[in-house]
């Protein structure tokens, strides 16, 4: 299941195919035994691993950190997935066309590092925050999938998100698993202004208006996410994400005169996958 996003990387929205990547070859070593130990190892597929992501220093910013990125992820059945990157997804409905269910993830907030200058002048930090929601998705044909996610902050922050999305999932260049992914996603009033809102004190220490956004589109997101196997367990995961930020997040002074509407999240692990 993909979780919702916002440049904070789904931050870190990121669904990557690693999680269910087993070569056909990987039961064939016993015939006799192999249809049964397949069966097991396809109930539960786990992976570890480690890497590096580096994305925008902010939502908004046209700075960028680097971060350490310990990897895990965990599925079982395809019903119920847990891992770092994209948090947690139960699959409800299990049907052939049709999932759709619950998750739960998180967003990165801002600190006073991230933020520089503009912490000075009064532009608040932002603590991370638990998202709770629902997804539903179609997959109309082999490979391709609709859905669209509602989330919201477990804090009370108020904030609200969603998103409604295209993936296919390329078939070509096996074993290679990678997919690319469109989505225009959105925010109410209170997670708009909590990221992009430029407050009367903060504005006047700038030499800029004052700033209040509505609810509305937030942008346009792009992802190319692929897993490139090394062994029969090990691998590497990449993913390539550009967000174009709507007109109102670009219309803030913290985007337009501090910032970039265009938001690129770049990451790579390696993995170890069972």
């Amino acid at each position: 299941m993909n979780s919702t996003v916002g440049t904070t990387i789904r931050i870190l929205a990121v669904s990557l195919a690693c999680t269910s990547w087993l070569p056909a070859a990987y039961a064939q070593t016993n015939p006799t035994q192999g249809n049964a130990d397949q069966s097991r190892r396809n109930d539960i597929t786990w992976a570890v691993g480690a890497g590096g992501v580096r994305s925008p220093a902010w939502l908004g910013s046209s700075h960028t950190r680097y971060d350490f990125l310990p990897y895990f992820a965990f599925n079982w059945r395809d019903i119920v997935e847990l891992s770092i990157t994209d948090g947690l997804s139960i699959d409800l409905l299990q049907g052939s066309t049709w999932h759709g269910g619950l998750t739960g993830t998180w967003r990165r907030g801002r600190s006073t590092h991230d933020l520089g200058a503009l912490a000075e002048a009064g532009i608040a930090p932002l603590s991370n925050a638990w998202q709770a929601g629902t997804y539903l998705e179609h997959v109309p044909v082999k490979n391709l999938t609709l859905g669209i996610s509602f989330t919201h902050d477990i804090q009370s922050t108020g904030a609200a998100y969603g998103d409604a999305y295209i993936e296919w999932d390329i078939p070509v260049l096996k074993p290679v698993e990678h997919s690319l992914k469109l989505a225009r996603e959105f925010m109410n009033r209170s997670a708009m202004q909590r990221f992009f809102s430029v407050p009367a004190n903060a504005a006047a220490a700038l030499g800029v208006q004052p700033y209040q956004p509505s609810a509305g589109a937030s942008g346009t997101r792009l992802s190319y996410e692929a897993f490139l196997p090394t062994s029969r367990s090990t691998g590497f995961a990449i993913g390539f994400h550009w967000t174009r930020l709507a007109s109102k997040p670009a219309s803030s002074p913290l985007v337009r005169d501090y910032g970039d509407k265009t938001q690129r999240t770049y990451l790579m692990a390696f993995l170890v996958h069972f």
